[in-house]
């Protein structure tokens, strides 16, 4: 008798392992068999029940999620769609006769006509410069008339760009002729300073406001002849960002203070800026302050402008300046003090600080004054309120559709989660079919959710305390039983009991509880509370209860959140790790590890049991091959 006695050891985890053809036993075959029927027993069950968790928790979650979306919408009552809010039920059209007054309801507002005449208009208190704080265009050099044949130079007048031709220029008169040949007569003014120099500056009255002159594009510029170098004056508007506050010490005779500085207070808000400061970052310092006012430097008139924020009569700007500056003599010189609207209302008089003025539920906007009285109409918007109490059902209906889809979806156990060992021998394609069967019907007939939906429907149907009419009474029907609750409109019903009592249908949805209104605090009340506020209630705010109680981040007086993040949480909350299949969760993935550990140990021992056959075969082995060599020798 013969046999191999070949081995292979092999060391795992700190024990060796010695398999061969000692025995002719496949030994891994083996223990990979019996490994797997070892995992069938327990380990193979708990992962899938893990797994079973895991898709139930994000089904549960899904939905969750479409409910929270669903009550964002329409009860926060900050939302534009809000159900709860009365201001979404009185929805009106604001037409006014006149552009001098415009309107918009807040809310509160009722069906009707208004009469609105405008006497005066709310005006900013203002501090500006008397006289015109900009420089005058005045070349620096006198002019020679002798050489100008040929040549030109632009001039732009509020924004328009005439070309001067100086060809037949000798003089000041004829210079006078050629750019009122080029812009027209009567607008601007050629004259000469002590030193001879040319000015130009627009005439008195005669509505030019901004002048600049410059090279032409092309060759053959008189500017120079005319006795404008680099340093002479191109512009009668200030490069705010360009010219620092000393620059205005010579032309406008501007003081500092001792430490170079201009100091001003202006509305209690203390300022210094250093003689260097450019006219840009002064004013870019007070309007970044909060200082009630603001400094501009006004390219039309070409004067300096404090203008307090708020319009309307009374000390609403108030400047001072500290000791050696005279900010205020050379820029702030004029005083325009503010003014209160005023205006005649349905026959009565108003005064208001702003031109926009809220009385009654209606935002009147003064944009000028009147001398026939404005009609401001308000008009029921009909559409606007079926189109939200339309989108409520659609997303009503979407909403629940959803949630009985998962309530009616059954489970096939044919189907349970795939092991590891099963994956692997599976295309991916079969493994996604696979797994989009195993999780249907994993929150089948849930009683959480079947309960929302009960609640719900009671909501909408029950009737609402004091209030004379149901959602059939305005054009809702439930449609029959096997449509599971789904909401129909008959859209001339509701748009007729809209238009009929409009308040009526407000109430219906939006009366609040006289015993616990609002929604801030309903967490807190406990059953007996819940039910005297459910009957006092419009359907909002029911279904606002019935949404909170099953999906409310706010714990309620037994510390519990919404039923649905208890039992499988959501995330950005603390339920996203406490709650009901979290934790069953955590106790599988325990049970998982220990069950991991007991199949490796198995599997150890498993091993260590062939190893001992293996090396007792190779001894016998070994023992039967010196005795067949012994007998072998002794016959010979």
């Amino acid at each position: 008798m013969t046999s191999s006695s070949s081995i292979s050891a092999t060391t795992v985890n700190g024990t060796t392992r010695i398999t061969g053809l000692s025995s002719g036993i496949d030994v891994d075959s083996i223990v990979e068999q019996l490994v797997t029927a070892e995992k069938a027993k327990k380990l193979n069950k708990l992962q899938q029940k893990e797994q079973l968790a895991e898709w139930r928790q994000a089904a549960y979650r899904d939905i969750t999620t479409d409910i929270q979306d669903f009550c964002s919408t329409y009860f926060d009552s900050t939302s534009s769609s809000s159900l709860l809010s009365t201001k979404n039920f009185n929805k009106y059209t604001v037409t006014s006769s006149s552009s001098a007054v415009s309107a918009t309801y807040t809310g509160a507002a009722g069906a009707g006509n208004h009469s609105i005449g405008v006497s005066q208009l709310a005006a900013a208190a203002t501090l500006s410069s008397n006289d015109n704080v900009s420089p005058t265009i005045q070349g620096d050099g006198e002019p020679d008339y002798s050489n100008l044949s040929g040549k030109r130079f632009v001039i732009t007048v509020d924004g328009e760009e005439r070309t001067v031709m100086l060809d037949a220029v000798t003089d000041q008169e004829t210079l006078q002729a050629a750019i009122d040949k080029a812009i027209g007569e009567g607008k601007l003014e050629v004259e000469l300073t002590d030193d001879g120099y040319l000015t130009i500056a627009a005439v008195a009255d005669s509505g030019v406001q901004e002048i600049s002159v410059s090279d032409p594009a092309s060759a053959g510029s008189g500017l120079s002849s005319l006795g404008f170098s680099d340093a002479a004056v191109f512009s009668n508007r200030l490069d705010t960002s360009a010219v620092a506050l000393e620059d205005f010490a010579g032309s406008l005779g501007l003081e500092f203070n001792t430490d170079g500085q201009l100091e001003l207070t202006i509305n209690g808000t203390a300022f210094a800026f250093d003689k260097s400061s450019t006219l840009a970052e002064m004013m870019e310092e007070i309007n970044d302050a909060d200082c009630g006012a603001t400094m501009k430097y006004d390219t039309l008139s070409g004067s300096m402008v404090l203008t307090a924020d708020n319009t309307g009569a009374g000390q609403t700007l108030v400047v001072t300046e500290g000791d050696g500056s005279n900010f205020l003599q050379v820029f702030l010189t004029d005083e325009t003090a503010g003014l209160d609207a005023k205006i005649t209302l349905d026959g009565k008089t108003i005064t208001r600080s702003s031109n926009t003025i809220t009385i009654e539920g209606v935002t009147y906007i003064l944009n000028a004054t009147t001398d026939t009285a404005a009609t401001v109409s308000l008009t029921q918007d009909t559409d606007g309120i079926y189109d939200l109490i339309g989108s409520f059902v659609e997303d009503y209906n979407t909403l629940i559709s959803t949630i009985n889809a998962a309530l009616d979806e059954e489970y096939d156990s044919e189907y349970p989660p795939l092991t590891a060992d099963q994956k692997a021998a599976m295309t991916d394609e079969e493994i996604e079919n696979w797994e989009a069967k195993a999780k249907n019907g994993l929150l089948e007939g849930d009683s959480i959710l079947e309960g929302l939906l009960v609640d719900l429907r009671a909501s909408l149907i029950d009737a609402v305390s004091g209030q004379s009419i149901t959602i059939f009474d305005i054009g809702l029907d439930t449609g029959e039983y096997d449509e599971q609750g789904k909401l129909y409109i008959d859209e001339d019903a509701l748009k007729a009991a809209i238009q009929s009592d409009p308040e009526a249908v407000m109430k219906l949805f939006t009366q609040q509880s006289s015993s616990y209104a609002g929604t801030t605090k309903v967490r807190t009340l406990d059953a007996s509370e819940l039910a005297i506020r459910y009957k006092e209630e419009g359907i909002a705010y029911r279904f606002y209860d019935v949404l909170a109680k099953n999906v409310s981040t706010i714990r309620d007086s037994n510390g519990s959140k919404g039923m649905l993040l208890e039992k499988a949480g959501i995330e950005r909350d603390a339920s996203d790790t406490d709650n009901t299949l979290s934790t069953l969760l955590d106790k599988y993935a325990e049970d998982i590890e220990d069950e991991e550990e007991r199949i490796d140990d198995y599997e150890e021992r498993l091993y260590e049991k062939y190893t001992s056959l293996e090396t007792y075969i190779s001894k016998m082995n070994a023992q039967l091959s010196a005795l067949s060599s012994y007998l072998s020798d002794s016959s010979s």
